[in-house]
């Protein structure tokens, strides 16, 4: 009773608001423009360019369109926006109407990709200039003014330029009518979408009862603006709501975009603030992911107006630039080297925010809401707090992310379906997978994912081009295309992107089909350095090579590509196939791989002594020393893009010719590893901290685009946990990993090689012991010392351990005491040498997720099937195979397995054992083991294990 009394009171204060503004502003003109037979909007006009003004009529054209158009744009459930009508030079519309105030919608724009600039006037007066339509990929911009009419006519007037396109798809002239306002409970402009759909459902009730209900009408339909702007921004880059609206998340918030400007032009609307607010965040974002896409940003306007409005609301002064501190207590720090405080507090503050986005954001097939595509660009700073904090959270959310991608549908068979240049097409599986043999090392499932991969390399992507050289076809590419088309059918640098995944698994098992393909890709570029051929300068790269006939085009530096840092001078991008030439090296030991590398390195050095002409002609030798030596377009904040390049090669071949040019191009870690200046290194810190010190919100709740929250300089803690040179991923040479460490327990690598490692550690915490994992140490017998060490001059004072221990596997693992609230010193020194990890070996492999029961559901009593995968992942078969079946650590069953056969061909190989067990009540401990004669790649993957409960049902989710 009481809500439909508040139902009526409602209905009548519209209704007089309506009744009071005179019946000659009560009603709204409403024009759809398009052919005869298109759709038309409920409740507008169809006007066909056939429909010239007449008194009689009331409304029609003063300067008719030429033609209609139906763009069968179906991704918006508008009919409007779909249909239009087309002219050259300027539509000219008339509607007569009761003079008053009015709001006028004009949507602009065609079905075509034409680009027009269309001015927008009403009776003389111009309303809207420049309005530049397509809008991103939207065929439409909507333009809403309040205008007063006078003399019971609007002219409305849509211009171009001279013999130009002019395009609209409708007009609206609707009668500014009062709103009444909404029972927001959120006084602040957050989202009230249950209110604000509430009070949208009353509105349609009132605009049912009622034939003068002009004001609801207008209101409802602003409101639904809104409120369809809130869904289009909520629903973000999730793949659910690509597929359901047919719309990316960049189109989405486009057309949310249009719907909130046409809310905000009338600053009396109810939802005023909160639809600014919505409007000022997307144009943030959409400049924050590529200025290009928001041009005309007004994210900095809207946010000062609501500020004024709004003075204490945090996040707006965020926007505005305001640093707020995110909260942090940094504990007792003393007699804690400076090194474990400033790691204590990144490692802590990372955390944080890599927390958020797996326990608060992530969804269960690894989503994090920012599209695929861009969510695995957040993996580039996560691996210091999986490898070296140990964090369960983060590699969980790696895992599901990697997995995730695997198993969706954007993938066939470890590559993108869908063809796309290298930079973007390359980046789901590169992004995810490579980092997985870290973390998961030895687990067959990506290294077999990798592997598959590289399928495509052999069978689509690369040929033999009329040079007798191996090149990729093209740079666009998806799993079963490679465009052979100018302008795309070159092969560029940044490919080497979409072998990284390849360039781990030849690290892990030698794979001589993909040694043999890198080998002959690797010694084409060797060879185009070399050439001087279409005017390129001996000792760089050309920025593509054409597979049609292996020429530089006619701009050696730029292939005029669809994107500008596939140019020669994005050196950054230039640097991956320097990463995998230095690879190559490691994994053949061929020189010739260091070829490139040595000649860039010459080519700066004699740049730095006699520095290059300014005024050099673009191509030149002069230049493009110029542009070595400055870092071309890609350098950021000191950091030459070639800087890692030298220290990776330096750290993989142990050569000092690099050491002058890591020492000045190189990031702050690589730099230490040289000079051994602590203090120096420690610099590093303040664009790590610069980043997560502050407006926690704007790196979690608040972001739209994944790919755009950044930890900069995160490669200073993946160097200290690891003595890697660089972020991780780019190829397997960290010196140590990290078990049972925590935030708690600092780590800086100090020093490592095949034959040395010195670490630091630092417990703030409890009594413990982790766990070191040696990556770079080679086979053999070492001393191990480990001491306390106060005053951090790594000088053990107190000895808490010291043996020999043996290191028989490529990855080594030695546990390390840490006494509670001191610094040790971890100290391991070569005495002798073992034979190293053969290539030849076998590794027979199984992992949790290859054991499953059968596909019928058991109970106690029942007899079961346990199923059991068993992996071949060396590089030689693998024979007489004993698989164990153990139920709560006692054996219950066994099986051989006389022969799998090396995956030399890229394709997995693979047994199954079938196990019968006879089941019981309560949960069990399923246990599967395996054993061969002779030696292995490594032996941490011989077993694995789950945990079953009977009664027992099968599930998709099951391993």
């Amino acid at each position: 009773m009481k809500k439909t009394l508040l139902l009526y009171t409602f209905a009548c204060c519209l209704l007089c608001a309506c009744t009071t503004q005179g019946s000659h502003n009560g009603r709204n003109a409403l024009f759809d423009m398009g052919s005869n037979s298109s759709a038309i909007a409920p409740g507008y006009t169809r006007v066909s360019p056939e429909d010239a003004y007449t008194a009689k009529r009331g409304y029609g054209w003063l300067v008719a369109p030429t033609g209609a158009f139906d763009s069968m744009y179906h991704k918006l459930p508008d009919s409007l926006l779909r249909d239009g009508v087309t002219g050259k030079d300027s539509l000219v519309f008339r509607a007569d109407i009761p003079d008053g105030a009015y709001f006028i919608t004009v949507v602009t724009g065609h079905h075509g990709t034409d680009k027009m600039l269309l001015q927008v006037a009403v009776n003389g007066d111009v309303i809207a200039d420049s309005v530049g339509t397509p809008w991103f990929r939207l065929p439409y911009k909507s333009i809403r003014k309040k205008v007063t009419i006078t003399g019971n006519k609007a002219i409305i007037r849509i211009g171009g330029a001279p013999a130009a396109p002019v395009g609209i798809f409708s007009i609206e002239l609707r009668a500014a009518t009062p709103s009444t306002a909404i029972p927001f409970t959120d006084k602040s402009p957050e989202q009230d979408t249950a209110v604000a759909a509430d009070f949208a459902t009353q509105l349609v009730q009132v605009t049912g009862n009622s034939s003068n209900s002009t004001a609801a009408i207008n209101q409802l339909h602003s409101l639904r603006q809104y409120l369809q702007a809130c869904r289009y921004y909520n629903e973000g880059g999730w793949g659910w709501a690509t597929k359901k609206t047919g719309m990316n998340q960049i189109q989405r918030m486009y057309t949310a975009a249009d719907l909130l400007e046409q809310v905000v032009a009338d600053p009396a609307d109810p939802v005023y603030y909160k639809a600014l607010y919505l409007l000022a965040r997307i144009h943030y974002w959409l400049y924050q992911e590529d200025e290009q896409l928001m041009p005309e940003s007004k994210a900095q306007d809207y946010f000062t107006e609501l500020a004024r409005k709004f003075p204490d609301h945090e996040v707006i002064q965020m926007y505005l630039g305001k640093q707020l501190p995110t909260a942090f207590d940094a504990g007792d720090t003393t007699g804690i080297p400076r090194w474990a405080v400033l790691q204590y507090e990144a490692m802590t503050r990372m955390q944080q925010v890599i927390h958020w986005w797996v326990e608060e954001r992530q969804a269960a097939n690894g989503e994090l809401g920012g599209k695929f595509g861009d969510d695995v660009e957040l993996l580039r700073w996560w691996l210091p707090a999986v490898l070296g904090a140990d964090d369960a959270i983060a590699r969980k959310g790696y895992t599901r992310i990697a997995d995730g991608i695997w198993n969706s549908d954007l993938l066939y068979r470890g590559y993108s379906k869908g063809v796309d240049d290298v930079e973007h097409s390359a980046e789901l599986f590169r992004d995810s997978h490579p980092g997985m043999f870290m973390i998961r090392y030895g687990d067959p499932a990506y290294v077999e994912r990798c592997m598959i991969s590289m399928q495509h390399f052999r069978d689509v992507w690369s040929g033999i081009t009329p040079a007798g050289h191996r090149h990729f076809r093209s740079y666009y590419l998806s799993a079963t295309e490679a465009w052979p088309q100018a302008p795309y059918g070159v092969d560029v640098p940044l490919n080497a992107r979409a072998l990284l995944p390849g360039l781990w698994t030849a690290w892990y098992n030698q794979n001589p089909t993909i040694l043999k393909l890198f080998t002959e890709w690797s010694n084409a570029w060797i060879a185009d350095a070399a050439s001087t051929k279409d005017g390129k300068p001996a000792g760089v790269f050309p920025a593509a090579v054409h597979f049609s006939n292996d020429g530089f085009g006619d701009h050696w530096y730029d292939p005029q590509l669809k994107y500008d840092y596939y140019n020669w001078d994005h050196l950054g991008h230039v640097s991956e196939l320097y990463y995998h030439l230095s690879g190559m090296y490691y994994l053949t030991n061929n020189k010739d791989f260091l070829q490139p590398v040595n000649e860039v390195a010459a080519l700066i050095r004699e740049a730095g002594i006699n520095v290059p002409d300014n005024n050099a002609a673009k191509g030149s030798a002069a230049w493009a020393k110029r542009i070595l030596l400055q870092g071309g377009e890609d350098k950021t904040a000191g950091v030459h893009p070639l800087g890692q390049v030298f220290a990776m090669t330096r750290l993989l071949s142990g050569q000092p010719q690099y050491d002058s040019l890591v020492g000045e191009l190189a990031s702050p870690y690589n730099k230490y590893s040289l000079n051994r200046k602590v203090e120096d290194m420690l610099e590093g810190f303040t664009p790590i901290l610069a980043s997560l010190r502050f407006n926690f919100p704007l790196l979690t709740r608040e972001v739209k685009f994944t790919d755009r929250v950044y930890v900069r300089g995160s490669d200073l803690l993946t160097g200290m946990y690891t003595g890697h040179f660089g972020r991780g991923f780019e190829f397997p040479a960290m010196v140590a990993t990290w078990n049972n460490t925590g935030p708690a327990v600092s780590v800086f690598v100090r020093s490592g090689d095949a034959r040395s490692a010195v670490v630091s550690l630092y417990n703030r915490g409890g009594e413990k012991n982790v766990i070191m994992n040696t990556w770079r140490l080679a086979p053999g017998s070492y001393q191990l010392t480990i001491g306390t060490d106060a005053n951090d001059d790594l000088q053990a004072e107190e000895l808490l351990t010291e043996k020999v221990i043996t290191i028989s596997e490529r990855v080594g693992r030695i546990e390390v005491p840490l006494p509670a609230k001191k610094g040790v010193v971890v100290k391991l020194q070569q005495i002798s040498a073992s034979p190293g990890v053969d290539a030849n070996r076998a590794d027979v492999a199984i992992s949790e997720r290859d054991i499953a029961m059968g596909n019928k559901p058991v109970k106690a009593g029942d007899m079961a099937d346990i199923l059991c995968t068993v992996h071949n992942i060396g590089r030689v078969a693998a024979r007489n195979i004993v698989v164990e079946l153990l139920i709560d650590g006692k054996t219950t069953g066994s099986s051989m397995i006389p022969l799998i056969e090396a995956p030399n061909d890229l394709e997995p190989r693979v047994q199954t054992v079938r196990f019968p067990w006879k089941a019981t009540d309560g949960k069990h401990l399923i246990t599967i083991r395996t054993r061969s004669k002779g030696k292995e790649i490594t032996m941490v993957n011989n077993e694995a294990a789950i945990e079953i409960a009977i009664p027992y049902s099968p599930s998709t989710d099951h391993p």
